[in-house]
């Protein structure tokens, strides 16, 4: 066993480039804000399985006791880690009602691209709880998701009941928005704003797609000659 990747108990040694916090004393919530910020910057980049409770303590400069003190378990930590950073991505992309349909759903985009720049952690740590094999953090992920639907819907639709067709089309450009941010947060090659561009021409593309489809259905089943 390598002292370069082990420290002396045996246990896998933090990365050197991470900046370890230095011991201090916090409020309960204070402290509590401070691991979940810890969370996100270490599930972030890497798998559930590849972090050790000892690491996330030395990270976070506390006593691996404390922290079971805030989370019984790693896995109740993950939870809480990947419900904080979905939260955090829906408060700062909430959509303003005064606007245009059109300019919420171009307006909404650009914030919520603007936060994943500016707190990938946070993005990237949701992104990967909705991938993750626990039921518990996938379903906060598929309510992230309902939450995005719903307000795309609500903006595009009002009070009408919205098409099966295009439900289905929000939903999948959801998908594919979150794909598309992480693998730009990942790889950033591009600018911000061909990014928002991108994610607002293929979100009213589907819009536009799904319903001139469904009228289209809907024209064939009126004219449709009935069989006897």
């Amino acid at each position: 066993m390598s002292n370069k990747n082990y420290d002396a108990a045996g246990m896998p040694a933090p990365a050197k480039q991470r900046n370890v916090r230095p011991r201090r004393r916090l409020s309960v919530d204070e402290r509590r804000e401070e691991l979940l910020r810890v969370g996100m910057e270490l599930f972030a980049t890497r798998p559930y399985e590849e972090i050790w409770i000892e690491e996330i303590a030395q990270q976070a400069g506390i006593s691996r006791g404390l922290l079971y003190h805030y989370f019984r378990t790693k896995r109740d930590f993950y939870v809480a880690v990947t419900r904080q950073a979905a939260l955090q991505a829906a408060e700062l992309a909430a959509p303003d009602a005064s606007l245009a349909a059109t300019d919420q759903l171009r307006a909404g985009i650009e914030a919520f691209v603007r936060y994943a720049e500016e707190h990938p952690e946070g993005f990237l740590t949701a992104w990967r709880g909705a991938l993750a094999g626990d039921p518990e953090v996938r379903e906060i992920g598929q309510q992230a998701r309902e939450r995005h639907t719903t307000r795309i819907l609500e903006a595009v639709a009002g009070d009408n009941d919205p098409p099966a067709l295009l439900q289905l089309a929000i939903q999948g450009w959801i998908s594919l928005a979150q794909e598309i941010i992480a693998r730009w947060l990942q790889e950033p090659d591009a600018p911000r704003d061909a990014v928002t561009e991108l994610l607002a021409r293929t979100l009213l593309g589907a819009i536009s797609s799904s319903r001139e489809i469904a009228t289209r259905q809907m024209r064939y089943s009126v004219t449709k000659p009935v069989v006897r």
